[in-house]
Protein backbone atom coordinates (compact mmCIF):
# COMPACT_ATOMS: atom_id res chain seq x y z
CA UNK A 1 0.00 0.00 0.00
CA UNK A 2 1.04 3.68 -0.52
CA UNK A 3 1.93 5.53 2.09
CA UNK A 4 -0.01 8.67 2.98
CA UNK A 5 0.05 11.86 5.12
CA UNK A 6 -2.44 14.57 5.97
CA UNK A 7 -2.19 18.14 4.52
CA UNK A 8 -5.41 20.61 4.23
CA UNK A 9 -7.57 18.15 5.93
CA UNK A 10 -7.39 15.11 3.01
CA UNK A 11 -5.15 12.19 2.52
CA UNK A 12 -2.39 12.99 -0.23
CA UNK A 13 -0.02 10.44 -1.12
CA UNK A 14 3.56 10.96 -0.22
CA UNK A 15 5.92 12.24 -2.54
CA UNK A 16 3.00 13.80 -4.43
CA UNK A 17 2.32 17.90 -4.21
CA UNK A 18 -0.85 18.87 -2.82
CA UNK A 19 -3.61 20.09 -5.31
CA UNK A 20 -3.70 23.68 -5.20
CA UNK A 21 -1.28 24.50 -2.69
CA UNK A 22 1.02 26.20 -4.49
CA UNK A 23 3.87 26.75 -2.48
CA UNK A 24 7.50 27.03 -2.89
CA UNK A 25 8.55 23.52 -1.93
CA UNK A 26 5.34 21.89 -4.54
CA UNK A 27 6.73 24.26 -7.04
CA UNK A 28 10.47 22.41 -6.56
CA UNK A 29 9.53 19.47 -6.71
CA UNK A 30 7.11 19.71 -9.77
CA UNK A 31 10.45 21.44 -11.56
CA UNK A 32 12.50 18.54 -10.00
CA UNK A 33 9.91 15.96 -11.30
CA UNK A 34 9.91 17.39 -14.82
CA UNK A 35 13.86 17.56 -14.72
CA UNK A 36 14.27 13.82 -13.61
CA UNK A 37 11.53 13.22 -16.37
CA UNK A 38 13.57 14.79 -18.89
CA UNK A 39 16.70 13.24 -17.88
CA UNK A 40 15.46 9.42 -17.62
CA UNK A 41 13.51 9.57 -20.84
CA UNK A 42 9.85 9.43 -18.87
CA UNK A 43 8.68 12.61 -21.21
CA UNK A 44 8.90 11.28 -24.91
CA UNK A 45 6.91 14.48 -26.08
CA UNK A 46 9.08 16.90 -24.75
CA UNK A 47 12.41 15.34 -25.98
CA UNK A 48 10.62 15.08 -30.21
CA UNK A 49 10.26 19.02 -29.43
CA UNK A 50 13.52 19.76 -27.75
CA UNK A 51 15.72 17.91 -30.22
CA UNK A 52 18.66 19.71 -32.52
CA UNK A 53 21.57 19.23 -33.58
CA UNK A 54 23.50 20.27 -30.78
CA UNK A 55 21.62 17.78 -28.69
CA UNK A 56 22.06 14.62 -31.43
CA UNK A 57 26.21 15.91 -31.73
CA UNK A 58 26.75 16.36 -27.77
CA UNK A 59 25.15 12.75 -26.93
CA UNK A 60 21.82 13.37 -25.25
CA UNK A 61 20.54 11.33 -28.22
CA UNK A 62 22.37 8.43 -26.54
CA UNK A 63 20.33 8.98 -23.31
CA UNK A 64 16.91 8.83 -24.97
CA UNK A 65 14.30 6.72 -24.12
CA UNK A 66 13.86 5.68 -28.05
CA UNK A 67 17.31 5.18 -28.57
CA UNK A 68 17.40 3.02 -25.14
CA UNK A 69 14.76 0.88 -26.59
CA UNK A 70 16.30 0.72 -30.17
CA UNK A 71 20.04 -0.58 -29.10
CA UNK A 72 19.71 -4.47 -30.32
CA UNK A 73 18.31 -3.37 -33.79
CA UNK A 74 20.93 -0.63 -34.30
CA UNK A 75 23.47 -3.09 -33.26
CA UNK A 76 21.76 -5.92 -35.76
CA UNK A 77 21.86 -3.19 -38.31
CA UNK A 78 25.47 -2.49 -37.86
CA UNK A 79 26.49 -5.94 -38.18
CA UNK A 80 23.77 -6.27 -41.15
CA UNK A 81 26.35 -3.37 -42.52
CA UNK A 82 29.52 -4.74 -41.62
CA UNK A 83 28.71 -8.17 -43.12
CA UNK A 84 27.38 -6.70 -46.69
CA UNK A 85 30.58 -4.60 -46.81
CA UNK A 86 33.14 -7.28 -46.22
CA UNK A 87 30.93 -9.76 -48.37
CA UNK A 88 31.38 -7.37 -51.41
CA UNK A 89 34.89 -7.14 -50.63
CA UNK A 90 35.69 -10.54 -50.84
CA UNK A 91 33.36 -10.66 -53.79
CA UNK A 92 35.33 -7.65 -55.91
CA UNK A 93 39.11 -9.51 -54.61
CA UNK A 94 37.36 -13.07 -56.25
CA UNK A 95 36.42 -11.19 -59.68
CA UNK A 96 40.06 -9.49 -59.35
CA UNK A 97 41.65 -13.13 -59.13
CA UNK A 98 39.54 -14.44 -61.66
CA UNK A 99 40.51 -11.76 -64.30
CA UNK A 100 44.19 -11.84 -63.64
CA UNK A 101 44.19 -15.87 -63.93
CA UNK A 102 41.68 -15.15 -67.35
CA UNK A 103 44.16 -13.12 -68.63
CA UNK A 104 47.58 -15.47 -67.69
CA UNK A 105 45.30 -18.48 -69.66
CA UNK A 106 44.94 -16.11 -72.57
CA UNK A 107 48.33 -14.90 -72.51
CA UNK A 108 49.86 -18.67 -72.09
CA UNK A 109 47.01 -19.89 -74.68
CA UNK A 110 49.15 -17.42 -77.46
CA UNK A 111 52.48 -18.23 -76.44
CA UNK A 112 51.18 -21.75 -76.62
CA UNK A 113 50.10 -21.00 -80.51
CA UNK A 114 53.23 -18.97 -81.45
CA UNK A 115 55.72 -22.10 -80.35
CA UNK A 116 53.12 -24.42 -82.08
CA UNK A 117 53.42 -22.18 -85.02
CA UNK A 118 57.17 -21.66 -85.01
CA UNK A 119 57.64 -25.74 -84.22
CA UNK A 120 55.39 -26.26 -87.82
CA UNK A 121 57.86 -24.08 -89.42
CA UNK A 122 60.91 -25.52 -88.16
CA UNK A 123 59.88 -29.55 -89.39
CA UNK A 124 58.72 -28.50 -92.93
CA UNK A 125 59.97 -30.69 -95.60
CA UNK A 126 61.90 -27.39 -97.58
CA UNK A 127 62.97 -26.26 -94.43
CA UNK A 128 64.41 -29.59 -93.17
CA UNK A 129 66.01 -30.08 -96.81
CA UNK A 130 67.68 -26.73 -96.44
CA UNK A 131 68.83 -27.38 -92.66
CA UNK A 132 70.59 -30.35 -94.39
CA UNK A 133 72.77 -29.17 -97.25
CA UNK A 134 75.51 -27.89 -94.97
CA UNK A 135 75.63 -32.01 -93.57
CA UNK A 136 76.14 -34.95 -95.15
CA UNK A 137 72.91 -36.98 -94.93
CA UNK A 138 70.79 -35.89 -98.00
CA UNK A 139 66.82 -36.74 -98.95
CA UNK A 140 66.08 -39.96 -99.44
CA UNK A 141 65.04 -40.48 -103.30
CA UNK A 142 63.26 -43.81 -102.88
CA UNK A 143 60.15 -43.84 -102.39
CA UNK A 144 58.04 -44.89 -99.24
CA UNK A 145 57.38 -48.33 -98.32
CA UNK A 146 54.04 -49.49 -96.36
CA UNK A 147 54.09 -51.91 -94.09
CA UNK A 148 51.35 -54.20 -93.95
CA UNK A 149 49.95 -55.02 -90.29
CA UNK A 150 47.55 -57.83 -89.39
CA UNK A 151 44.90 -56.69 -86.78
Amino acid sequence: MEETKERNGGQIPVGRPAPGDGSREDERDRKARKAFLRLTGGDDEQEHISMSLRSILGGDILAARWFRRQILYILFLSLLAIVYVSNRYACQQEMIRGQHLADTLLDRRYKTLTLSSQLKEMTRRSNVEENLRDTSLQTSNVPLYRLKIEE
